[in-house]
């Protein structure tokens, strides 16, 4: 079922820009973006019901050893 999209001419000028230097149509920039997107949040989501999983095990780092393993990679925390 083909599906229908506004877009304003920013993104317009962009999305043929990308389509232009990589030899594309603007519809297959449009259906590989979307398709990046949605595999990005399939993962995305996964990822969060993994961390949700392990909270409820308990499997958690008290704040202040996160702060502190932070810290010895060098990276300043308040």
């Amino acid at each position: 079922m083909p599906t229908t999209i506004r877009l304003d001419d920013d993104t317009l000028a962009r999305l043929d820009a990308v389509a232009a230097s990589s030899s594309s149509t603007r519809s297959a920039v449009i259906k590989d973006a979307v398709e990046q997107y949605l595999e990005y949040d399939a993962w995305f989501r996964q990822q969060v019901a993994v961390g949700q999983q392990a909270s409820r095990n308990g499997d958690v780092v008290a704040h202040d050893e996160a702060k502190a393993r932070i810290r010895a990679l060098g990276v300043h925390v308040d």
